[in-house]
């Protein structure tokens, strides 16, 4: 009786256990600094690519991604149709090498640890440790950043949730969730890039918001995709 207790626990701890994963292009390829955490928490951290997202968000519901900043550019343009700032998603970036503004961390959505190129790796291995137990491991300016924008964003936020948008401007805001540029979303929409800063015009006229921030922060609170 006892055994199959212990057993029962084992596995509902299995299904929610908490679990970083490293995201690469090429998951054949060892990373240094993963390893080296991987080495200083024992633990397994497998590498999942971008191609794989969906899938893991059809399986796991508590995944942690961990980013190499150096090459976030080149897997965003990959995942574009899933967004790193869907918030099923916890992020952890570390090789940052300077201070990203506002818009950057945005991007991350639900961003819980950064670590710049010169941390150590036992201050990386420390801060997914805490990461895993769900806590935040953030710089404090990083922090003092978010929290001074989500304020700005909850004291300026006149917009109602039902705005009359029409259906390409809707496509335009689901875009910029993905953190696409203007020529992105005309390539996506096969229209020119006049066309696109045009519709953004009208998109923050309607919403009440003067920048793309201030758009994707609406998109968020009010459109489920």
């Amino acid at each position: 009786m006892f055994t199959l207790l212990a057993n029962s626990n084992l596995m509902a701890k299995n299904i929610y256990a908490r679990t970083i994963y490293f995201l690469t292009e090429k998951s054949d390829q060892n990373n240094p600094i993963v390893e080296s955490i991987q080495n200083q928490l024992h633990i397994n951290i497998p590498y999942i690519e971008p191609s794989d997202l969906m899938y893991a968000m059809q399986r796991h519901k508590h995944k942690i991604l961990m980013i190499d900043h150096q090459y976030y550019q080149s897997l965003n343009n990959q995942i574009r149709d899933l967004p790193l700032s869907n918030k099923m998603f916890e992020i952890i970036l570390f090789n940052v090498i300077k201070r990203l503004t506002t818009e950057e961390l945005l991007c991350f959505g639900n961003i819980k640890a950064l670590f710049y190129r010169h941390e150590s790796i036992e201050s990386i291995a420390r801060g997914c440790e805490e990461v895993i137990n769900s806590q935040n491991w953030l710089p404090r300016k990083v922090a003092a950043q978010l929290l001074h924008y989500y304020r700005h964003v909850i004291l300026s936020q006149t917009s109602p949730a039902t705005v009359d948008l029409t259906s390409r401007e809707i496509q335009i805001l689901r875009c910029l969730k993905t953190g696409a540029s203007n020529i992105q979303i005309a390539d996506d929409l096969f229209i020119s890039e006049f066309t696109v800063k045009s519709h953004l015009y009208q998109i923050f006229k309607k919403l009440s918001v003067k920048n793309r921030v201030q758009a994707i922060a609406w998109a968020n609170q009010h459109m489920l995709s």
